[in-house]
């Protein structure tokens, strides 16, 4: 899963929000610079993550995402859990997504145990501006969120252009995603 189904796994507090966004953009820091609150959420989201990548429960939908995804099906993955997320999220917290988003980028902007790797600092600048979180919910800002990632990648890939199709697959195994969800939420309670 990615940003928003990290912070939803995740306590309010800025060292548990930034230390569950950490394993996308750095190694995992010096135990001795960083709260055990942050470690915490940093191995949460790399279990997670492993998680995602096998669970059975999201096979059909990575074997039908593969053929014209390839090697960015679990990117894909991610996106689509979040997407899911985002269109149900009155299924998985009674906040209101706008009001949590904005609750979290705020918390986790009072983050200061250790200056930010660049990229993740960019990424949570344009997150919290744009509201990356509660946009998920609308198909075409996910497109040009895979398209922003495709950006990133240093082969050709096809995320932007088979965007839509990916959607359409995630609707088809859209009880299998929630199944997961809440397999993930009996590990980590809300």
């Amino acid at each position: 899963m990615n940003y928003l189904g990290h912070w939803l796994f995740s306590d309010p507090t800025p060292d548990a929000l930034i230390g569950s966004l950490w394993p996308d953009f750095a190694r995992r820091p010096d135990p001795n610079t960083v709260s055990e609150d942050f470690l915490i959420h940093f191995d949460r989201h790399q279990k997670i993550d492993k998680l995602t990548d096998t669970t059975p429960l999201l096979a059909p939908l990575r074997v039908a995402l593969r053929p014209k995804l390839r090697k960015t099906t679990p990117i894909v993955v991610d996106m689509l859990i979040d997407h899911h997320l985002a269109s149900s999220w009155s299924d998985y917290h009674a906040e209101p997504l706008p009001k949590f988003t904005q609750e979290r980028y705020a918390i986790a902007n009072q983050f200061k145990a250790l200056p930010l790797p660049e990229r993740m600092e960019k990424t949570l600048y344009f997150m919290q501006r744009d509201d990356w979180l509660t946009a998920y919910r609308d198909p075409a800002r996910l497109i040009k969120a895979l398209a922003g990632m495709s950006r990133r990648i240093r082969f050709e890939d096809s995320m932007e252009k088979f965007g839509f199709e990916a959607i359409g697959a995630a609707q088809k195994y859209r009880q299998l995603i929630a199944n997961y969800l809440n397999s993930i939420k009996t590990n980590f309670p809300l």
